[in-house]
């Protein structure tokens, strides 16, 4: 249960039945979430008619008091915690350990290489210590649900997106991508580009986190909404808010194909332009988006060959009827 999303819809005063749709859950879930989980001190109050009795870490903080953790092998055996402990420092993986065990020891001394991996990460003092000897060598373990492949609506795929898109026929229709900085940073900057004028916003993201990305993305193209018909994105979890978005901003969403990024060009070109200022290796986390915001305005006021010589600014202003300065 997304918790957080959860309360946005509620404060926003959707139907419990749209909710359910929206997060992809039988509208019974929704009821039972809300009745396990409610603030009952705050059940009755309501500002500007809406309610507000629900909040993401009060429910969070129920739901965990109520859950039993059984207590995994690997806290309760020393011996056995010694033992892989000192084989993880021999680089041997979770896996090796687990198949060694069941060669030598009996069976109550054998530990699943899934546990091994449960206990090596359910702390962040143990994941600092050892995660380093794993192959992948993660500070933060991806989750097993987002290792399934993922399934893209056929009508959301590129090949079904309509060709004034592609030839830059109508006004409106948005490229998104995200940037990758310093593997010890989570920050990272969300790109959006419109296709005819190639006018570029440029937004710092906190994180990868879909809920967070698809948050930002809306507080900053919501004063251009009508403007917005389309955006289009590649495959990244990043991006699978998607009916959040398409919902907020009465939009159309397509993806690219799989590994394809020549597919949304005009933001991948931009891209390149800010890596000339922001290269890769920098923490984006230290750059303000004061910063962020005037090295788009430099970009949107050059003068391009495509605009005969007019700035993309100029052109996009022109599309709208009325003028920004980014």
């Amino acid at each position: 249960m997304d918790r957080v999303h959860l309360q946005y819809l509620l404060e926003k005063g959707m139907r419990k039945s749209e909710i359910a749709k929206l997060l992809g859950f039988d509208v019974s879930t929704i009821y039972r979430e809300l009745k396990r989980n409610i603030h009952t001190f705050y059940k009755n109050t309501t500002i500007n008619n809406k309610h507000y009795a629900y909040h993401h870490s009060f429910a969070q903080s129920k739901a965990n008091n109520r859950r039993y953790v059984k207590p995994r092998k690997l806290d309760i055996d020393k011996s056995l915690r010694d033992y892989v402990l000192k084989k993880l420092k021999e680089y041997w993986s979770p896996k090796q350990i687990e198949g060694r065990l069941k060669l030598e020891s009996t069976l109550e001394n054998i530990v699943t290489h899934e546990t091994i991996y449960q206990y090596i990460y359910k702390k962040w003092q143990i994941r600092y210590r050892f995660s380093k000897y794993l192959r992948r060598k993660r500070i933060n373990r991806i989750p097993v649900n987002s290792r399934r492949k993922r399934h893209i609506p056929e009508s959301m795929l590129i090949r079904n997106r309509p060709a004034e898109i592609s030839t830059r026929e109508s006004f409106g229709h948005w490229e998104c991508d995200l940037m990758i900085f310093n593997k010890n940073t989570k920050c990272n900057l969300i790109t959006l580009r419109e296709r005819k004028t190639r006018f570029v916003i440029v937004i710092k993201n906190n994180n990868k986190l879909a809920y967070d990305t698809a948050s930002n993305i809306i507080r900053k193209l919501k004063q251009f909404s009508k403007y917005v018909k389309s955006i289009t994105f590649d495959q990244g979890s990043e991006f699978f808010r998607y009916n959040w978005l398409k919902k907020t901003l009465g939009t159309e969403i397509y993806f690219c194909n799989p590994a394809s990024p020549y597919q949304k060009g005009e933001i991948e070109n931009v891209n390149g332009i800010i890596r000339v200022h922001f290269p890769r290796n920098i923490d984006i986390g230290l750059v303000s988006q004061n910063r962020i915001d005037a090295l788009a305005r430099n970009i949107n006021n050059r003068p391009m060959e495509c605009h005969n010589y007019s700035t993309a600014m100029e052109v996009f202003n022109k599309a709208i009827g009325y003028k920004i300065t980014n």
